[in-house]
């Protein structure tokens, strides 16, 4: 059994106790009136007891958390009412709360942001404590302990997007948002690991865990990276950063762990040896440092070292006396995708916009002066983000008319700058997705499921073979009286579709092979189709050999490569400039002014918009240096073009690009052919486990038959000679002896099989009828990789084509209805050459149907029977 999984929780921070109602008393009385202050005086009482029990931390945890949230709401409706700071006219407050992981690190200020940001510190930290007191053992537990996880890290992004940016400098370590974002990822890894506790107990299969505990990992390595970073590295005690360490790779063994246990069953033996010595190395390399860590996580890292060590063991002797495979590179193996099933909840007990208190104190004209301030700003901000936008699409679209900086990288030695856009596209797609060893690895896939087809058919025909050996057998051996139906009778629809899908499986490896020819034909043409062969056979971009404009041809290439240089700098420039309007408006507050003043508000507008100068000035100057930019490439490109003789240059590369396009061009219609051929098997690998379902069910229901007229027959047998018996007893007795009363019955009779004709083909009355027994109806796939059907023939209510499906010739339309297969034709453009497909006699039954079933169900309102036809009328 695995050791308990360590998990953290997080401290609360300390603070000490401040009377408010008073100072906000006096206030309400000086600013307001008697009357209003009066009114209110229950809601302080209130703020009061909140603040009380937020800093003695009262209650239970459920408890302590609604305190947290009820006082956070409290605090949003008095930050629009009461200006606190040690300005004259305001509320004069001292907040002074602690660090909540250095306890003697003691912070003082006049505002109430850092109350906020400290009391939505202390409600996530709350909350993983909550997450943390929950019974994982129980299914429930893990449900509940992954969403306050998830629910504490939505805590911390809001302290560190919202919360922790009004806070004064200098801001305290613990609400910072450095800070904030380290505990929220940490409550992610900690979610994380609660789901992968709960899939694990489901028993989910080993891939999926391995994408789980894979995710594990990549948020502790982000806790990490987070803590290793100013400010947090010279702020945390260094157990943190060992548990995290540890952490980390202990989930990354796992993730190893779960991969080669997946690889294990799938009797892929090599790369399960070099994801296991890869984990065992990382466990080796961290178990030094678990020593700094708690005895649960020093039993996790030994206890993976003991299962690692089992499995590589097992894996290197099986590999050593069976599979002898080569050991793969553990870099060259594909990596673990991770699986994320958690994110940050936000907490809707926060949301300040229905709370009650303090409804009387606030005057209408200070509310509505703070919406028209708050509207001049947004107008302002949304002026100079539209000016940013405009002039980075005007870059863009003159730098792309002139092909520009392409046109210049041309003169770099190997650049791609001369392959034309529409090569170098395909060039780097086809580079991206393996080159000719993607064609290989098709090839490959394609021999794997044409083996796996022919397997999976043999095992359906001998299956029939066996059960119609079997029906013969008892038919010789008792006579007319077995009289059920003849085996032959009842599989011979099945029989068809072996047989139709043996031809298409023949006629596919003739296909096949003439594919594979054309691919090793073509291999090395194929195998230099890359960037750099291209580019080797592009013309090379030189400087004139005599200059004949009115500047030096390496003075223009300066001009441009400065000012090209110049322009990456101004966009970089554009995006810090938003980020600056952005944490200028966060900042942003003048209710506290607003509501102090007596004078008019305009007078304060205009005051406070001017912080906006600074930024607006910034705006317009790098529109205009940009501006400016741009007129010197204009003028320097077309210097650049005359003197080099970019246009002849572009020609010749077009021309020269034209081989390396029709080898492109031949490339992609083998891949073509090869991802049609691969469809087609997977299509036909699907029909043949429903033929296989389909005779699985046929052979069952007719050994119960068989067992049951063998057990009738010798249950008769039996009676006969006891009569006989007792006639021999009784030889006065000219009377035929009546049976006893209870008696059995004579066997049942099984009438031959009769056929009738329907809409939906012939059915056998009183057999095993395979249509009747199938769930998925699935039509015979054949290998046609080109050939579409008409629309014509869709719209009239025919079932959607298969793409794979050769069109029947006028004289083949009749068999074609009835279900015969036809043959494989990979189209017109590769070099397969179909056979003509079988002629099948008209009086032949007919082909199983799947989409005539289908149309006729959807046709009828009536669900389909679900009667047995195997067994006789009795």
């Amino acid at each position: 059994m695995a050791p308990a999984n360590m998990l953290l929780a997080v401290h609360c921070k300390k603070g000490d106790h401040l009377d408010l109602k008073d100072p906000i008393w006096s206030y309400i009385c000086l600013t307001y009136s008697d009357q209003q202050a009066h009114d209110a005086a229950d809601d302080l009482a209130t703020v009061q007891q909140l603040r009380n029990d937020v800093v003695g931390l009262t209650g239970s945890l459920p408890d302590l958390r609604e305190t947290l949230a009820r006082y956070y709401k409290a605090l949003t409706v008095m930050e629009t009412r009461f200006p606190i700071s040690k300005d004259k006219g305001h509320v004069v407050l001292s907040f002074t709360w602690y660090d909540a992981f250095r306890a003697s690190k003691r912070a003082e200020q006049y505002s109430i942001h850092f109350e906020k940001a400290a009391v939505m510190f202390n409600l996530a930290a709350v909350l993983t404590q909550q997450a943390l007191a929950c019974d994982r053992t129980q299914d429930q537990g893990m449900k509940d302990a992954a969403k306050k996880f998830q629910e504490a890290a939505g805590a911390f992004a809001h302290l560190r997007d919202v919360a922790s940016l009004r806070v004064e400098q200098p801001r305290p370590v613990d609400i910072s948002p450095e800070c904030a974002s380290m505990l929220e990822r940490l409550c992610l890894a900690q979610a994380q690991e609660c789901i992968f506790e709960k899939a694990r107990a489901d028993k989910k299969s080993s891939a999926i865990l391995a994408r789980l505990t894979k995710q594990v990992s990549a948020f502790y390595d982000d806790v990490l990276r987070l803590l290793s970073g100013a400010p947090l590295s010279q702020h945390f005690d260094k157990s943190w950063t060992s548990h995290v360490q540890v952490k980390t790779t202990l989930y990354d063994v796992e993730s190893q762990l779960q991969q080669a246990a997946q690889l294990h069953k799938d009797d892929d033996i090599a790369p399960e040896i070099s994801r296991l010595k890869e984990a065992h190395k990382s466990l080796i390399l961290v178990k030094a440092q678990s020593k700094q860590c708690g005895k649960e996580l020093i039993d996790n890292v030994k206890h993976s070292e003991e299962i690692l060590s089992t499995a590589l063991v097992k894996a290197e002797r099986e590999n050593a006396t069976v599979y002898l495979q080569r050991i793969p590179n553990f870099a060259d193996l594909p990596p673990i995708q991770p699986y994320i099933l958690v994110k940050s909840l936000s907490l809707p007990d926060i949301d300040a916009a229905g709370e009650t208190l303090f409804q009387t104190v606030i005057p209408d004209n200070s509310a509505k002066a703070l919406s028209k301030y708050t509207e001049m700003v947004d107008n302002l901000i949304r002026q100079q983000k539209d000016k940013l936008e405009a002039a980075s699409d005007e870059a863009r679209l003159r730098l792309r008319e002139w092909d520009m900086p392409e046109a210049l990288q041309a003169l770099d030695a190997g650049s791609a700058a001369a392959l034309p856009d529409g090569l170098r596209a395909e060039l780097e797609q086809l580079e991206d997705h393996g080159g000719v060893r993607h064609l290989h690895d098709l090839a490959a896939q394609i021999k794997d499921l044409r083996r796996v087809a022919m397997e999976e058919l043999k095992k359906v025909e001998s299956a029939l073979d066996k059960e119609s050996v079997d029906d013969a057998e008892l038919r010789d051996k008792y006579g007319s009286r077995w009289n059920r139906p003849a085996s032959a009778a009842l599989n011979s629809s099945m029989r068809e579709k072996v047989a139709g899908y043996q031809a298409n499986l023949t006629a596919a490896g003739d296909s096949d092979a003439r594919l594979e020819q054309r691919l090793m034909q073509n291999n090395a043409a194929f195998s230099a189709l890359s960037i750099d062969a291209a580019v080797a056979h592009m013309p090379r971009l030189q400087a004139p050999m005599v200059s004949v404009g009115d500047e030096e041809p390496a003075m223009v290439v300066t001009n441009l490569r400065k000012a090209l240089a110049e322009i990456d700098e101004l966009s970089a420039e554009r995006a810090s400039i938003e980020e600056a309007l952005k944490e200028e408006r966060n900042r942003d507050n003048i209710l506290p002014k607003l509501m102090a003043s007596s004078g008019r508000s305009d007078n304060i507008f205009a005051e406070e918009i001017k912080k906006y100068d600074e930024l607006k000035g910034n705006v317009d100057a790098n529109v205009a240096r940009q501006n400016e930019l741009l007129a010197v490439i204009n003028k320097n490109t077309a210097a650049y073009r005359q003197a080099f003789g970019f246009r002849e240059w572009r020609q010749a590369c077009e021309g020269a690009a034209s081989g390396m396009k029709s080898k492109v061009a031949l490339f992609s219609e083998v891949r073509e052919n090869f991802s049609e051929g691969l469809r087609f098997y997977m299509s036909l690998q699907e029909a043949i486990s429903h033929l296989a379902q389909q005779v699985g069910d046929y052979s069952l229901t007719r050994q119960i038959q068989r067992d049951d007229m063998i057990e009738d027959l010798t249950r008769g047998s039996s009676q006969a000679a006891q009569q006989m018996q007792q006639m021999s007893l009784n030889p006065g007795s000219g009377a035929p002896q009546q049976p006893p009363s209870g008696a059995p019955p004579p066997p049942h009779s099984y009438p031959p099989p009769a056929y009738q004709g329907g809409a939906q083909g012939s059915q056998v009355q009183g057999g095993y009828n395979p249509q009747a027994h199938s769930s998925h109806h699935y039509p015979p796939p054949t290998p046609q990789y080109y050939h579409q059907q008409p629309q014509a023939q869709q719209q009239l209510g025919q079932p959607p084509s298969n793409p794979y499906m050769q069109q029947p010739q006028p004289q083949q339309q009749q068999q074609a209805q009835y279900g015969a297969y036809s043959q494989p034709n990979y189209g017109q453009q590769s070099p397969y050459q179909p056979p003509q497909p079988p002629q099948q006699p008209q009086q032949q039954q007919a082909y199983y149907n799947p989409y005539a079933q289908q149309q006729s169900h959807a046709n009828s309102s009536a669900p389909p029977t679900q009667s047995n036809p195997l067994w006789g009328n009795k």
